[in-house]
């Protein structure tokens, strides 16, 4: 994982434990968990560990303004698990969130631009990179679509656990080669 990506606006380093405040806090907005499928109330327990494996994954970066601002989203790359059942060290699954403060800024397509002209200039086994959006999630929609996110399937999936629900999302391939 390249330690640190700059942008115009941003800086995405390596995602810290001292982050977990704002991680709790942002995470906890239903506007960023029920996407995110997390379940609601947080504690901060489960916060702790969700922050730990996030960090345990192979990107993991908070994004923060620049020069050196607070946490005010993330960008995960997640372990790929590949149709064989089997991790795949040539994608990962791109996880992303940002605090509703700063949406309709520009800034979750500034960062992922930046994430994947990197990844794409730097020596690393990741070759593709997977991505999911709930079908009611139109701003994540359209970041992905404009990041040139091709859109492989439309399907039924279970995103939050607390609920159980069934819900329609959408799956995203971009391929850095």
């Amino acid at each position: 994982m390249p330690p640190e990506i700059i942008t115009e606006r941003l800086r995405l380093r390596p995602l810290a434990t001292s982050d977990l405040s704002a991680y709790q806090t942002i995470v906890s907005d239903p506007r960023v968990a029920q996407p995110a499928g997390v379940a609601l109330p947080l504690s901060p327990q489960h916060a702790a560990n969700s922050l730990r494996a996030d960090q345990q994954q192979p990107l993991a970066y908070a994004v923060t303004r620049r020069p050196a601002g607070p946490l005010i989203g993330t960008v995960i790359g997640y372990e790929h698990v590949g149709a064989l059942g089997t991790l795949d060290p040539t994608a990962v699954d791109l996880g992303y969130f940002l605090a509703p403060a700063f949406w309709g800024q520009g800034l979750m397509p500034e960062a992922l631009t930046g994430l994947l002209t990197t990844l794409a200039h730097t020596a690393t086994p990741i070759q593709t990179i997977w991505a999911t959006s709930l079908a009611t999630n139109r701003r994540s929609q359209r970041v992905l679509s404009h990041l040139a996110f091709k859109l492989i399937d439309d399907q039924m999936m279970v995103p939050n656990p607390a609920t159980m629900a069934l819900e329609r999302q959408l799956l995203y391939r971009y391929d850095l080669s």
